[in-house]
């Protein structure tokens, strides 16, 4: 939200269609315990997480763009929140996921993307 960056929502060389370009980037948050492992090849190696906690949070991220927000939290991670960010956040939706028989409540945080935000002054 700094003023240098808004002004680049401006440029017309920008624009893609006539409107102006955005990145919209999706996240799911959840807590749980997750196992770290290799996979891949002599050659390659990557990392990979494997724990229905991980799986929760890419479900959770993909969901992110159903309910066109760019964050969602599940409940277990929101009661983990301090009170003045649980204040931040907006309560979606209760959903049954996928391989769990209890529903959840999600969150989302309203990060005012277009707003320019006062500059704050050193004290």
């Amino acid at each position: 939200r700094d003023e240098k960056l808004l002004s680049y929502r401006q440029r017309q060389d920008l624009y893609l269609e006539g409107k102006p370009f955005k990145v919209h980037m999706g996240f799911g948050l959840h807590i749980g315990w997750g196992i770290e492992g290799p996979v891949g090849s002599l050659q390659k190696v990557d990392a990979t997480y494997l724990s229905p906690h991980v799986n929760m949070a890419a479900r959770l991220e993909t969901a992110s763009r159903q309910y066109g927000v760019p964050l969602l939290m599940s409940e277990i991670f929101w009661r983990c929140l301090s009170t003045a960010a649980k204040e931040q956040c907006r309560k979606l939706d209760r959903v049954s996921v996928k391989g769990s028989v209890q529903s959840i409540d999600i969150f989302t945080f309203d990060a005012y993307q277009d707003q320019q935000l006062p500059v704050r002054r050193p004290t």
